[in-house]
């Protein structure tokens, strides 16, 4: 004490030193939370991402091995979470021989979602598995076996575009044109049944009701007529005054009858006839008009789909695709030329002002043998009254007949001067082939109709294959519910490929399936799609129909199906093809399968008959050629395909193609859709009885650790509170809380 007082300063730097110290044990202590805080948040996530990654790794092994999907299977995805972060504790625990972090679990949650029945969702794994390998199988076994024909196929679709347009207006055309001559006869007859009444010199009588034929007969008895009335009138004078003595036996009175009976039925004759014609002339030449405007407007119609067929869009697609090295003959020096000479087709402007001309000169010329006919009939009055000059009844008479020379000359007798004539004759030389077209145009409807006899065939296999159809109920039943649960409309109902009767609408819509593939392929040159990608796994994944089943049934010609009673139609043997088109029918997808490739085979086929037509002549016999063509030789690659299980793709390119590359065409062709999407999810729950529905894809889990805190909670506490640090302090605790979101 005694020392204390006489050195009060001494141990003052001791309790420095010691506030010192504390300061910063206090702050290294902090420091050390901080690492440990910091330390345990990295530890959570790292026990987070793997617990989530264990959970999805339970997949159910059957849609991986079948379909090459991932969903999570059926064990309890909280089990596994918690025996994930169980095992991970125990192992760190024992792993550290100095546990600066003691990490305990305080809790965990997952979370499971995105079934793979989401349409978004199964896309999405599809377009993972086949973006590589689809491109390159699709390139090699498709795209470069129908490269070589593209130059052809645009050439051959081009043309029987216009020419199948143009013949249905040329058709039209000459129907209104042969409506149009017709009526122009017709009413040339009813002319000429008037001027029989006026016959020309040298020409028979023709025929009449009346006792007189013609009014030349009138004429020749009229100036008789006119003595017998004159002696008939004198008698009667002479009678009265002899009181009535004279003889009966004198009397005219019944030759005068007579004569103005016959004047009377002749007169009434040719007012009919007159009244007919100008009505009839009236009638048809006015409607003349009308149709000539029609035909002027069809003529144009034509000129402009010519003028047009080169610069149709689709050729963009075949240009493109188009390679260097193409089929034997391009088309382009074959085919091509067939377009220019669809201008014949037209009618020339000289036809159509001769054809206007005729009805001008037509009425003209009715005109003006109604009105000397009226001249004529205007003098009946006279004529039964005998008070007519004969003169100018021999004057009326004349100028009607002359009338009638001129109409008759122009319009009915035979000769260079017959305008009627003149025309069609110009019309027959360019129809010339019309009536071998139409031939040939029969026969290709007659062959139209036994291919959809084929199809028939396939059609009338229900009995057969209804013990397949609980199968397909039970598969429309999932699709339904996958639908339900995209909440997704049917934009892409199911279809059936009909087999058109007329050969033109046939063709046509077989060349604009080649389009749209042709299209399809120059879009995929530009970037892969979704639709490939599906189409692709679709193929890959699913089963096709065996078509040589259906053997028997299309080699049959008659009502015997062969062994086609035997045939599988069950799903597991069609599932592309119920895929592809949607029918929940045993038969009814096989059927729509076999007409689209019909129409594919008839597009190919038209093509070589318009190659092996092309000198025929006429482009619209030669286009009906090519029909028939195309018509028969698919047929034949119909029942060939059936019997061997592939085609040579064309008599110019030999190389095989299969059924299931048809289909793999047909696929790309149609587009995706929902509805495909729910149709191969059912497929896919039928075959391996998984809810795909139900089944999740996604994982999200949370996990809460702790550790207690060593040095001043109560800091760390007011530092949580500030917001500085990133979990929570509650007591001596501090509290890391961790997210992971993993999916397939």
């Amino acid at each position: 004490m005694k020392r204390w007082r006489n050195h009060p300063e001494a141990g003052s730097v001791s309790v420095f030193l010691i506030m010192i110290f504390a300061a910063v044990f206090a702050f290294v202590a902090i420091f050390i939370d901080f690492a440990r805080m910091s330390a345990l948040q990295a530890k959570t996530e790292l026990l987070v991402r793997s617990a989530s990654r264990s959970v999805l790794s339970a997949y159910d092994p059957i849609l991986l091995e079948r379909y090459g999907l991932f969903a999570f299977g059926e064990t309890d995805e909280n089990y596994l979470m918690s025996k994930v972060l169980s095992d991970q504790l125990n192992y760190m625990r024992r792993s550290d021989s100095f546990p600066i972090v003691d990490v305990r679990l305080d809790e965990s949650t997952v979370e499971l979602g995105r079934q793979l029945g989401k349409y978004e969702v199964f896309e999405q794994q599809i377009r993972e598995q086949m973006k590589y390998r689809a491109p390159i199988d699709f390139s090699i076994d498709i795209i470069n076996r129908f490269k070589p024909m593209s130059e052809a196929m645009k050439e051959a679709s081009n043309t029987v575009d216009l020419l199948g347009k143009l013949q249905k207006l040329y058709d039209r055309r000459e129907a209104k044109l042969d409506e149009l001559l017709n009526g122009q006869a017709s009413a040339a007859q009813s002319a000429a049944q008037l001027a029989a009444l006026l016959p020309r010199t040298g020409s028979g009588s023709g025929s009449s009701q009346s006792g007189f034929s013609t009014a030349e007969q009138l004429v020749s008895g009229y100036s008789n007529y006119v003595s017998m009335i004159e002696a008939e009138r004198a008698r009667r004078e002479a009678s009265e005054h002899s009181g009535g003595e004279q003889e009966e036996d004198d009397s005219y009175a019944l030759e005068i009858s007579r004569y103005q009976q016959s004047a009377s039925l002749l007169f009434s004759e040719m007012n009919d006839r007159n009244n007919a014609a100008k009505q009839l002339h009236n009638v048809v030449l006015s409607k003349s008009k009308e149709l000539l405007q029609e035909i002027r407007s069809l003529n144009a119609e034509m000129l402009l789909l010519i003028e047009k067929a080169e610069q149709r869009p689709e050729q963009e697609a075949y240009n493109k695709v188009g390679s260097g090295e193409g089929l034997p003959v391009s088309g382009k020096e074959e085919i091509a030329p067939l377009r220019a000479q669809s201008r014949k087709l037209l009618l020339s402007d000289s036809l159509l002002n001769d054809i206007s001309a005729g009805i001008e000169a037509q009425t003209e010329r009715i005109i003006s043998l109604s009105g000397a006919a009226s001249a004529f009939l205007s003098m009946e009055g006279s004529v039964l009254s005998a008070s007519a000059s004969e003169s100018a009844l021999h004057s009326a008479v004349e100028h009607a007949r002359k009338e009638a020379d001129k109409y008759l000359t122009e319009f009915v007798d035979a000769g260079s001067g017959n305008r009627l004539q003149r025309i069609n004759a110009i019309i027959e030389e360019y129809r010339g082939s019309d009536k071998e077209r139409k031939e040939t145009e029969k026969k290709a409807e007659d062959k139209l109709d036994e291919a959809k006899g084929l199809l028939g065939r396939i059609d009338n296999l229900k009995e057969e294959s209804q013990q397949n159809q609980e199968q397909f109920d039970l598969l429309e039943s999932f699709y339904k519910a996958n639908k339900d649960m995209n909440q997704a409309e049917d934009s892409d109902n199911a279809r059936k490929n009909g087999i058109k009767s007329d050969p033109y609408e046939a063709g046509g819509a077989a060349m604009g399936g080649m389009d749209s593939f042709y299209g399809g392929i120059a879009a995929l040159m530009d970037s892969m799609s979704d639709n490939l990608f599906q189409a692709e796994y679709i193929t890959g994944y699913f089963n096709h129909f065996n078509l040589k089943e259906l053997q028997g049934t299309i080699d049959s010609s008659g009502g015997e199906s062969g062994p086609s009673g035997a045939a599988d139609f069950s799903v597991e043997s069609q599932e592309i093809e119920y895929i592809l088109y949607g029918f929940h029918s045993p038969q009814g997808n096989i059927a729509a399968a076999y007409g689209e490739i019909f129409a594919m085979r008839l597009a190919i086929r038209t093509m070589e008959g318009l190659l092996k037509n092309s000198k025929n002549g006429n482009p619209l016999l030669i286009v009906a050629g090519a029909l028939l063509y195309g018509v028969e030789h698919a047929i034949k690659d119909m029942i060939s395909l059936t019997k061997d299980g592939y085609l040579e793709l064309s008599d110019y390119l030999k190389v095989k193609l299969t059924y299931r590359d048809h289909l793999r065409i047909f696929l790309m062709l149609h587009g995706p859709g929902k509805s495909r999407l729910s149709r191969m999810l059912a497929v896919i729950r039928l075959n391996t009885g998984v809810p795909v529905d139900e089944r999740e894809t996604y994982v999200s889990a949370k996990l809460t650790t702790a550790i207690p805190l060593w040095f001043l909670p109560g800091i760390a506490s007011l530092m949580g509170n500030t917001g500085i640090l990133k979990g929570k302090v509650e007591g001596t605790r501090y509290y890391a809380e961790k997210q992971a979101d993993f999916s397939y």
